[in-house]
């Protein structure tokens, strides 16, 4: 599943990144969003058109075309 199918409220493990744009790469990587990486989806916009999540103890908005590159698993 893509971080843009997530639950509020539910901790997710980040299985893979998919991009082909180093902007965006460089990006997540300076927001600590790289591969193992726990996350929180704190909260969703109207029709999830922006998301915010917390990575350690900071929250970072991201908008639906970039979560949709973020492979995730739920963890328990």
């Amino acid at each position: 599943m893509t971080l843009d199918q997530c639950e509020k409220g539910k901790s997710y493990k980040i299985k893979n990144i998919n991009f082909c744009d180093n902007a965006l790469k460089n990006r997540f990587i300076s927001f600590g969003i790289t591969k193992n990486t726990i996350i929180t989806l704190l909260h969703c916009s109207t029709k999830k058109s922006t998301l915010a999540i917390l990575i350690n103890q900071s929250q970072i908005a991201l908008r639906d075309h970039e979560a949709k590159f973020i492979e995730v698993e739920q963890i328990a």
